[in-house]
């Protein structure tokens, strides 16, 4: 019994590989330093539902005034072209809504393209593009 159960985890662990060849080696993760508010703290990770970015933007210096804008999730290939991108808005001020310093995003690419190599992150002034 023991034996069958882990040829059939074997075969799965197999056919996942098959299937999402993508998932197989560690994404380069790039981060947009060039705004006044930075990526932090980002991670990514791979689930059944696709691939899931999360982490915090913040100002890189403090100043008064809420975090505008959202975050830009774009996948590249080894070659920097842009294979698919997700826009995510922020959530969770800190430490007010009237006067924070950070904000907190979560997004989720279900569909992750093949030969994707980095997973590049921006914060982006104004809104998202689900939103015009």
């Amino acid at each position: 019994m023991l034996r069958v159960t882990l040829n059939a985890l074997a075969a799965l662990f197999v056919v996942t590989a098959v299937v999402n060849p993508c998932h197989a080696a560690d994404l380069k993760l790039l981060i947009d330093e060039t705004t006044s508010v930075i990526p932090t703290d980002v991670t990514y990770r791979f689930s059944p539902e696709g691939l899931e970015v999360k982490g915090w933007v913040a100002k890189r210096q403090p100043h008064s005034g809420r975090i505008l804008g959202h975050v830009e999730i774009r996948l590249l290939d080894d070659a920097g072209a842009v294979l698919a991108q997700k826009d995510t808005s922020m959530v969770r001020y800190s430490p007010t809504r009237s006067n924070p310093q950070k904000a907190s995003f979560t997004t989720l690419v279900p569909d992750v393209p093949p030969g994707t190599a980095a997973i590049e992150v921006a914060h982006r002034v104004g809104k998202t593009s689900a939103e015009h």
